[in-house]
């Protein structure tokens, strides 16, 4: 297969697994990968995706071509969605060259990269606080909760990174924001612990995926959106399940 028609196919796979990989939803996907395969000569193309995968077929330069790829690791990046989503409508009505696209989308990716891991913590401390205050959390909650959200973010962040299910990275988030907030009530006993929780986990809260499931489905994607619905519910129940088995043990324990 010659070396343009590789690069074609891809683009369209590597936009699609950094979409899929940063909680686009389906459509957007589908939509996306056309559109930028189209601005680079394709004439035809056909792509099916799934939540863990894309089928990909596409008729260019006198070639048809053919690829499938598995996505491994999910996440939630709002940033590279949005700039690879302005990648593809600045594109649009022109004739680009396939090789210096992906050059372009590489650069999206390590910007964005960048960017999450830079302000990242910042948002979950600066998110975790405004949520608290909305449940009721009051002086030196607010600055506590900054604090342990900024940690919990930064330890579901590690776990991730090391590979570990996503499940259980939720499942030590919610652990730790319950540690945490529970073990600040050792050195000031009037402090609240539960305010603080709650928006310490805030972060990690799959609302992105919930949303993005409603919407998979309200444009006729059911199976990917019960699907992403479902792995919403379950990292619900993950972030709960850490944080109860904290409680439980505490109150059990040291009452």
């Amino acid at each position: 297969m010659p070396a343009k028609m590789e690069q074609l196919l891809e683009l369209g796979l590597y936009s699609g697994t950094l979409l899929l990989g940063s909680g686009a939803e389906i459509y957007r996907v589908e939509n996306t990968i056309y559109h930028l395969l189209t601005a680079c000569g394709a004439e035809v193309v056909d792509c099916i995706a799934t939540p863990t995968g894309i089928h990909l077929s596409a008729h260019a330069y006198g070639r048809i071509g053919t690829r499938v790829r598995r996505i491994d690791k999910r996440s939630t990046n709002l940033g590279r969605v949005a700039a690879i989503n302005n990648l593809s409508r600045s594109l649009a009505g022109q004739q680009n060259d396939p090789g210096e696209v992906l050059q372009a989308l590489c650069q999206i990716e390590r910007d964005t990269e960048h960017s999450l891991v830079r302000w990242g913590p910042l948002g979950a401390a600066i998110g975790g606080t405004a949520f608290a205050t909305l449940f009721g959390a009051r002086g030196w909650e607010l600055p506590t909760t900054a604090l342990v959200a900024f940690i919990v973010f930064h330890s579901a962040a590690f776990l991730r990174k090391a590979a570990i299910p996503g499940l259980l990275a939720d499942f030590a988030g919610g652990f730790v924001a319950a540690l945490l907030a529970l073990s600040v009530t050792l050195v000031f006993p009037d402090m609240p612990s539960d305010r603080v929780i709650l928006g310490a986990i805030m972060s990690l809260v799959p609302g992105v995926l919930l949303t993005a499931g409603a919407r998979d489905v309200l444009a006729g994607d059911l199976l990917s959106g019960i699907v992403r619905t479902i792995e919403a519910l379950f990292t619900a129940t993950a972030i709960a399940a850490g944080a109860g088995a904290i409680l439980g043990w505490w109150i059990k324990w040291l009452g």
